[in-house]
C-alpha cells in the first residue's frame, strides 16, 4: 500500500485531493488561486493530541521541501508556511485547528505548483515544471509528501528539537535582518532572525531585545 492509500485508513487522519480551487484562502484571509488540473491541492484531516500542534505548519513545510528534492529541486522555507525556490513561491501550507476536549482537529492544506507555467506578473512564483524543465504528473508528489509528513508529524511530538533544527537549516532568513508585519495592521518589527523557539515561534533579535513572533509576514529588510 502506498503512502496516499495508507493515510485514508490511518487513525491520525485522512486526505482530500481537489482537481481545482476557486475560493481558496491563504494566511490572513488572502485569496489563493490555482489553475485547473495544474497543481497539487490536498487537505489532510488530522486528529492529534495537543502536543506539537503549533509545529504542524513547520512540519508540513519541511515535508514538502524534502519531497520536491526527489525531482532535484532544492527548496527553502519562509517562516511560517511557504516553500520557496530562489525567492519564488513553490508551495504554501495553511493549518486551521479546532478542539474537542484534549484532541486537536486540524485541516492542513497544502498547495504545490506542479505543472503551472504562467503566473500573474506581480506574483513571485514557480513550479516543479519550471524548476525541472520537465513535465511532472500533478499527483506524482502526493505520495512522497504524505510519507514525509507522517514522519514529520511524529517528530513534532517526539523529537521537536530535531525537527526544528531541520526546519532552521532550510529557512532562508536565519541570520538575516528582516521586517515582520503583524496581522491585522498590528505594526511591524525589525530585527535579526535567530532561529525558532521550541514552540515554533520565530526568534527575533530587535533593538529592544529578543522577541518571539507567532504570526506575521516576513520580508528581508
Amino acid at each position: 500500500m502506498d503512502a496516499a492509500a495508507a493515510w485514508t485508513d490511518a487513525p491520525h487522519g485522512a486526505i482530500v485531493v481537489a482537481e481545482e480551487q476557486t475560493a481558496g484562502r491563504g494566511r490572513h484571509g488572502r485569496a489563493w488561486q490555482a489553475a485547473p488540473g495544474a497543481n497539487l491541492l490536498v487537505t489532510v484531516i488530522l486528529r492529534l493530541s495537543s502536543a506539537g500542534v503549533g509545529r504542524i505548519p513547520l512540519a508540513a513545510g519541511l515535508a514538502v521541501a524534502g519531497a520536491v528534492g526527489e525531482w532535484g529541486v532544492e527548496a527553502q522555507l519562509k517562516w511560517p508556511n511557504d516553500v520557496r525556490v530562489g525567492g519564488r513561491k513553490l508551495a504554501g501550507v495553511l493549518a486551521e485547528t479546532t478542539w474537542s476536549g484534549a484532541e486537536a482537529r486540524v485541516l492542513l492544506g497544502v498547495g504545490l505548483n506542479v505543472a503551472q507555467t504562467d503566473f500573474p506578473a506581480d506574483l513571485a512564483a514557480t513550479s516543479l515544471r519550471l524548476e525541472t524543465g520537465q513535465p511532472v504528473a500533478r499527483l506524482a508528489p502526493l505520495s512522497p509528501i504524505l510519507a514525509r509528513l507522517a514522519e514529520a508529524l511524529d517528530r513534532a511530538e517526539t523529537d521537536a528539537a530535531g525537527l526544528l533544527a531541520d526546519v532552521e537549516a532550510r529557512m532562508e532568513s536565519v541570520g538575516e535582518t528582516v521586517t515582520v508585519r503583524e496581522p491585522s495592521g498590528g505594526g511591524a518589527l525589525r530585527g535579526t532572525v535567530l532561529g525558532l523557539a521550541p514552540d515554533g515561534a520565530l526568534r527575533l533579535a530587535t533593538a529592544a531585545g529578543e522577541r518571539a513572533v507567532y504570526a506575521g509576514e516576513v520580508t528581508l529588510s
